[in-house]
């Protein structure tokens, strides 16, 4: 299985690179990333794609992306950047959608957060908020606008995930944060990481998983690994 992943270079895609590495049905990752990743390109595993520009891409990484089976898309800001969190996974879902005919089935996971913020549904007024309000919004609308990727109807073939995880914490460590937070706003990296990759690999018939139900997921995973 052939697998994309953005956003590899961070905390969260880092872990998420790892446990590609480490899935027994993942036997190719494909690494879109803007900058030298080192030692990264010498894992046999791995296939290291520079791509200078998210928002268009070459005739080499399309024939890349004929033969993948799903992406993980870990790529965003904090502050909102629109460019960034909207156009770039946008035009990812696009280029995958034009694949031929006869592609495998395609499934695509996207990072979220617990406490984006939706569009305000027509008619609706916007909610006022207090800490981080545009990038809270964009990333709610970069949410909003891949799920609705998958329900256009232009292809079958392809599924969206979205993981909206809370504080994300270090798998060993942060205790104080862990008990302070609990489950409902706070999660381990390793269970973030899992879950992901699952949802990659194996599909789910849920489309939207919030913190209490990526941890869930995550825990299961491991329970059933050791």
């Amino acid at each position: 299985m052939k697998v994309v992943l953005s956003g590899s270079t961070g905390f969260i895609g880092g872990e998420v690179l790892t446990q590609c590495l480490n899935h027994p049905s993942i036997t190719s990752v494909l690494v879109f990333t803007r900058r030298d990743p080192g030692d990264l390109a010498e894992n046999p595993k791995v296939k290291v794609i520079i791509v200078k520009d998210f928002t268009s891409y070459d005739e080499l990484i399309i024939n890349e992306l004929e033969s993948a089976d799903a992406a993980i898309w870990c790529m965003g800001t904090f502050n909102g950047d629109e460019r960034v969190d909207i156009k770039y996974p946008l035009t990812f879902i696009k280029t995958i959608k034009t694949r031929p005919p006869g592609s495998t089935h395609f499934r695509y996971v996207q990072l979220g957060g617990a406490f984006t913020e939706p569009p305000p549904k027509e008619g609706q007024k916007e909610r006022s908020l207090w800490f981080y309000v545009t990038g809270r919004r964009v990333r709610g609308a970069a949410e909003a606008k891949v799920l609705e990727s998958a329900e256009d109807g232009s292809q079958s073939g392809f599924t969206v995930y979205v993981v909206k995880p809370g504080a994300v914490l270090p798998k060993d460590g942060a205790l104080l944060q862990r008990c302070l937070l609990g489950d409902s706003l706070s999660i381990r990296i390793n269970e973030l990481g899992a879950t992901m990759v699952d949802l990659a690999v194996q599909g789910n018939e849920q489309k939207v998983f919030h913190n209490q139900e990526i941890i869930k997921h995550g825990r299961k995973l491991q329970e059933e690994s050791i």
